[in-house]
């Protein structure tokens, strides 16, 4: 029977992408890039947020696209955010018919694929592209903002930057971790949104040295319970707090979940001393099927 250490390893190999799913993720953006680029007046186009950070987990989901528009597009700022949104969605419906779904985000335009002969959550299949426009600003870019009405500030290369030398801190464990979290968080219905907050939280309150994925996803689990009502800044300086999403009540449920999931670690660390097979389904039971038993 696998140990507790064998079995997170197992676990992180398991949330590694396979070369079909790369494949797909690739063949699916440049797809809708080309589709925007054809519309509109592009400077650059680059992988953005989880995915390009590699902190993305299983199955594929919100890959972003960030699209700089270029000097014929300048007049968009001067508008209504939502009025570029609803552009590139006219854009984007025009070459996925009824059977993908287009739809509008906070900041984004989805996406979403259909899955012919794929169960709802099968692993291998790339479910959504994600389109942000932007703008290139003093410091980094302006994206469109539904919610607030306004364009917000924000810079995907400090954050590429800062989660790369915290990696490198951690001496490659703290990617992995994140994964690990992220699919908790997932796997127990969101309660942390948007999950980029949990990426953020766990670049504040995960230290080297590194000890174990068990023992920190334990001390991550009770130090976030603890800090969940914070206010956590966007990392690069520039937009809004990334835990602006987490109203009173949300941050109740997600302190309640982050409870629980302590309470099962901590469980899951007594079963090891004398039934490792239950050690090893409680750990499934905190981050879902991608935890192997065998």
């Amino acid at each position: 029977m696998l140990t507790t250490a064998q079995a997170f390893e197992k676990f992180r190999q398991n949330l590694e992408l396979s070369a079909t799913e790369s494949k797909d993720a690739q063949r699916r953006h440049e797809n809708v890039r080309a589709c925007v680029r054809a519309d509109f007046d592009i400077l650059r186009d680059f992988l953005s947020g989880s995915y390009a950070r590699h902190t993305k987990t299983k199955p594929l989901k919100d890959v972003d696209v960030l699209f700089v528009l270029g000097d014929k597009e300048r007049w968009r700022r001067d508008k209504a955010p939502i009025d570029t949104l609803r552009a590139f969605e006219v854009c984007l419906k025009k070459s996925y018919t009824d059977k993908d779904h287009v739809c509008i985000g906070r900041r984004s335009v989805s996406v979403e694929f259909e899955k012919p002969n794929y169960a709802d959550d099968h692993p291998g299949k790339v479910l959504s592209i994600d389109a942000v426009p932007a703008l290139e600003c003093k410091g980094g870019y302006e994206i469109p903002d539904k919610n607030t009405g306004t364009w917000i500030k924000t810079n995907p290369d400090t954050h590429a930057a800062q989660a790369t030398a915290k990696n490198k801190a951690l001496d490659g464990n703290w990617i992995p971790l994140v994964k690990m979290v992220r699919g908790w968080n997932r796997a127990a219905g969101k309660p942390i949104q948007p999950s980029f907050l949990v990426e953020v939280m766990a670049e504040g309150l995960v230290d080297a040295p590194f000890s174990s994925y068990a023992n920190e996803a334990r001390n991550f689990f009770a130090s976030a319970a603890a800090r969940i009502g914070d206010v956590w800044p966007d990392p690069a300086g520039l937009g809004p707090p990334v835990s602006d999403q987490m109203t009173k009540e949300l941050v109740e449920k997600a302190r309640t979940a982050l409870r629980e999931a302590e309470r099962l670690a901590t469980l899951a660390f007594r079963y090891e001393q004398s039934n490792q097979g239950e050690a090893l389904r409680t750990w499934r039971q905190i981050f879902g099927p991608y935890f192997p038993l065998s």
